[in-house]
């Protein structure tokens, strides 16, 4: 069983249209799609790397259980992203491709919101709660 932060992960680095949607509104290829599970390093997160998604894993133990053993455990994880505030075009495109990945593969979101980052005053931060099944 994969955790669900990697799983959540891997939908999102192996689609090319992600990887190539945030190239393209960052205006450059990168090394790798800026795609981190938990929090990237401080010197990282600057308005110039924008846009970047983070992964986190949120508390939960949900199960379905089965003659009293787990058949299926519940997962919920926190996508949040970063780009730029006055970008409303692409942080929409981007929002509803996360989005539609993650609704493809059985993740549902739950919640979303978005907000100036309290650190950086040019980046929205868009955040979205997705829930599913392992």
């Amino acid at each position: 069983m994969s955790l669900p932060e990697k799983i959540v992960y891997d939908l999102l680095t192996k689609n090319q249209q992600v990887v190539n949607l945030l190239n393209d509104i960052r205006g450059e290829p990168t090394d790798f799609p800026y795609v981190f599970i938990g929090q990237p390093n401080d010197t990282f997160t600057t308005f110039e790397n924008a846009p970047w998604i983070r992964i986190t894993l949120i508390s939960d133990d949900t199960a379905v259980y089965a003659d009293d053993n787990r058949l299926m455990q519940k997962y919920r994880v926190q996508i949040d992203f970063w780009i730029e505030k006055t970008d409303l075009p692409n942080l929409e495109k981007l929002e509803n491709l996360i989005y539609d990945i993650l609704h493809s593969a059985g993740i549902e979101r739950y919640y979303r919101n978005h907000e100036e980052d309290a650190d950086i005053d040019r980046l929205e931060m868009i955040q979205g709660n997705f829930e599913g099944f392992i």
